[in-house]
This record gives structure tokens, sequence and C-alpha cells, in this order.
């Protein structure tokens, strides 16, 4: 009887003896032009199913927890992309040594994963090894008629494909994962270099900021010595010259005014160094009460204009404000008013050897915007904002010719921040060369004004009575 050429053996000691398994092999190692374009997974997974003719072709990786995840699925003939299908066959690890194709039931896979059933009820599962027999993955066939030699010769056949496949994909994961671990590796390092250069910026500012502050503090404590022994040194010379018996009244005293003089200007550093101190301590309350602006205007005017006479300097001293008096009555700190406007004159007249100083204020937008104006020697360009820092003065080679500590600016800056203000300065653009100093206070409500003016009337203190002011009165003592 003629066999069909069509048919396969059903033994499997006849298989590679047959005429169909010599058409059988040539169709498996012939490359199909329906694959082109796929990754190579997929187009041995498709290759094997149009030569199976099976319902479904499933190639696995075993995964950690000893599932295996789908990498390439194929339905009658069909790619299926996009699938995450994931099952487990416990027989596999322990029954039958490696390289045994296990028969087993379909549903035992359908029901873990989201494929469709259909008639396909019948599989063969080939556990897939590395060069060392250590499984790596599995290769399934399902199909409707129990054909299981078949399937079973052709997952044979392409079982060490599929094991340089999975070994291919395996290693590349292995890699893609060693590469992204060095990718974060990299971006770890790139950020700890960047916060390094950071850290080596903010080190080399801070030695900046450092030797600056420590250059500053030498040029202060020179100049601090130079100003408390100027002054001194005059308070003992003409101390030592009163006791000469052949000496006029008058010249007598010349000298106790000269005294006198030096003694007020060392009292004035030292309030100064008292103010930082408070200041670092932050020990600067805010002693609100209702006065006169225009008072105190005018006894800081009568103050300097004496200074400025005793000086012979041709300065013209001039005192500008808007309000009448009666309307002039605020509530502020008085006393850190005072020394604001007493500090922003005191280095007007110190840096002006002629022309013009005017001094004033005006109200406006809930503000009191306080203003000195000089004809002085001005400000460095750029320098508009350093001046108000502790030990700063515009020009350290001006402190020798005008005196100062380089403290009173900054003073100033502290006690306007105290109280909720701001203070700026900038150089006269007139033709005269000169500095504007300018400063704004918040002013409260006219009613709060009017309570706590009503509360304070009788006990309100005369400015010229302050022991921290410098009268008319005292200099002439």
């Amino acid at each position: 009887m003629k066999k069909n050429k069509d048919s396969l053996p059903k033994e499997s000691s006849d298989f590679f003896s047959c005429q169909s398994t010599s058409l059988l092999l040539e169709e498996l190692n012939a490359r199909s032009k329906e694959v082109i374009g796929f990754s190579s997974i997929d187009a041995l997974t498709l290759k094997i199913s149009k030569i199976s003719q099976v319902e479904y072709i499933i190639i696995a990786k075993i995964t950690n927890e000893n599932r295996f995840k789908a990498i390439s699925v194929c339905h009658q003939s069909n790619l299926i992309h996009d699938q995450d299908i994931e099952f487990e066959i416990d027989s596999f690890f322990t029954s039958g040594p490696p390289g045994t194709v296990l028969e087993l039931d379909a549903p035992t896979i359908f029901s873990q994963t989201n494929i469709r059933t259909n008639k396909a009820k019948h599989g063969s599962a080939l556990l897939i090894s590395d060069n060392n027999r250590t499984p790596i993955g599995v290769v399934v066939g399902i199909s409707r008629s129990k054909d299981a030699q078949k399937i079973a010769n052709i997952l044979k056949f392409f079982s060490f494909n599929i094991s340089a496949e999975l070994r291919h994909l395996i290693s590349k994961e292995k890699l893609e994962k060693k590469n992204k671990k060095l990718l974060r590796t990299e971006e770890e390092l790139k950020l700890k270099n960047q916060l390094l250069d950071n850290l080596n910026k903010n080190i080399s500012k801070a030695k900046q900021v450092v030797d600056e502050s420590s250059r500053l503090k030498s040029a202060f404590l020179a100049n601090l010595s130079h100003e408390i022994r100027t002054p001194m040194n005059v308070i003992m010379g003409f101390t030592e010259l009163l006791s000469a018996e052949n000496m006029s009244s008058t010249q007598r005293r010349n000298y106790i005014d000269i005294i006198q003089q030096n003694g007020t200007r060392l009292l004035q550093i030292m309030d100064s160094l008292i103010d930082i101190s408070r200041f670092q301590a932050k020990n600067i309350g805010k002693e609100q009460q209702a006065f006169s602006l225009n008072q105190m205007m005018q006894q800081l005017y009568n103050n300097f204009q004496a200074e400025i006479d005793a000086s012979g300097k041709p300065i013209s001293l001039n005192l500008m404000h808007t309000i009448s008096d009666g309307e002039d009555i605020v509530i502020l700190d008085k006393e850190a008013t005072y020394k604001v406007l007493n500090h922003l004159l005191d280095n007007a007249v110190k840096f002006t050897a002629s022309g013009i100083i005017s001094f004033g204020y005006e109200i406006k937008d809930k503000q009191i915007l306080f203003h000195v104006e000089d004809t002085g020697v001005g400000v460095p360009e750029g320098k508009e904002k350093e001046i108000f820092d502790l030990f700063r003065q515009g020009d350290l080679r001006l402190s020798r010719q005008f005196g100062g500590t380089g403290l009173g600016l900054a003073i100033a800056k502290r006690y306007v921040n105290a109280m909720n203000g701001q203070i700026w300065c900038k150089n006269n653009e007139e033709p005269a060369r000169g500095t504007i100093f300018k400063f704004s206070l918040p002013l409260l409500s006219k009613k709060k004004i009017e309570i706590d003016s009503s509360a304070q009337k009788s006990t309100r203190p005369n400015i010229a009575q302050s022991s921290s002011m410098v009268s008319n009165q005292t200099l002439s003592q």
C-alpha cells in the first residue's frame, strides 16, 4: 500500500527515515518572506506556528517566582502584541528529564490568562535550558486535535534556536539593567559633582566674605583707634595747657570749648558702639510715642547749625517741611528716628566742604518720607548699597581725610529696618556733586495718633531734654 507523502510516521523511530520528514526539514530551514520586519523571536514564533499549524504558539521566559512570562505569542499564524500573559506549569519542575516534551491540557494555561479558549484543548510544552542546562524558558504549542508527536518533534527541532533567542534576550535585559544602573550612578555622580561645585563656590564666596570682613574689621579698628586717639590727645593736650598761669580768660574759654567738642565726639563714638552692640544682641524695642516732627527737625537744625558755625565751613543748612505745626504729630520710635536723621546729617556735614545741605520730610500715601541732600564728595559708583554695611565707607581712603568709623549709615539702616521702613541713597544728578539720602517710615492712622496723643499730652517729654540728643545748651556749657 502506497504511503501518503504528506503524512508523518506515528512512531518516533521512523521519523527521520520517511519522505515527509525530509520535506518538513526543508520547510523548517526555509526563510519566509513574511517574517521580514519582525524581531527575531517573533519571526521564530511565526515560523513555528505556520509549520506546526497549531492554534497557539507561546514562547515564554522564567521569572524569579518560577512563573512563565510570555515574550512572543502567535495565534493561527498571526502575532499577538501587547499581551501581558503569565502562567505556571508546576509539573515541569517535578517530572521528566530536561528536553522532555510535556503534554498538558490547554485550560490549565487559559485559566491563568486572558486568551480566548476557542476549541483548543491539547497542549505540548518543552522546557528550554541554557548551555549549563539551567531552565530559562518554555515553548508551548496548543492545538484542537491531539497530534502530540508532530508538535513535540517541531518544538524539539527549534529548541536550540529558541534557547539562543532567550539567552540573547536575557543577556540584553541584564545589559539594559546594568546600563540603567550605570546611568543612575552617572546621574548621581553628576549631581554630587554639581553639589561639590556649588559647595566649592559657596566656600570660595564665604572665604571672600571672611577675607573682606577681616579686612573691613581691620580697617575699622584702625579708624576707631584713630577716631578715639585724636580727640583724647586733644583733650589731654588742652587740659595740660589749662594749667598755665599766664592765660587770658578768652583763651581759657576757647580751650574749654575745644575740650568739650572733642569730649562730645568721643561720646558720639561710644554711642555708636553701644548701638551696634544692641543690634548684635537684638535688643532693640519699638518704643512708639506721639511727638512733633517739626520740633525734632528744628532741634536737629539748631544742633548742626551750631556745629557748622563752630567748624567755619561755608555751608548753608536748609530745613524744609510742608506740614504746619499741630498737623505734624506722629507716632514713631522717637529716639530711633532722631538717631537716623542725626547720622545722615552728621555724614552730610562731615563730607561736605562747602555748599548746601538741605533736609526735611513730607507725608504722602500713608508714609513719612525724609530726605537729607548735600553737595559733598558723593558716593562712588556701585557703592550705593555697600555703604550701609557695617564698617563700610564709600572709599576707605576718605576715612583718614574726613574721619569716621563707618558705623553711622549701618546704624541708621538698622534703625529704619526695625521701624519697618526703607532707606536708600543716590548721587545728585545736578552739576553740583553730592548725595541724596532718603528713608521712609509707615504712618499710623490719624485716629490712633489722636488717641495716643491725648493720652500722653500731660506727660509728653521735651525733645530738647532728651539725654540721647546733643543740644545747643549742652554745646555752650
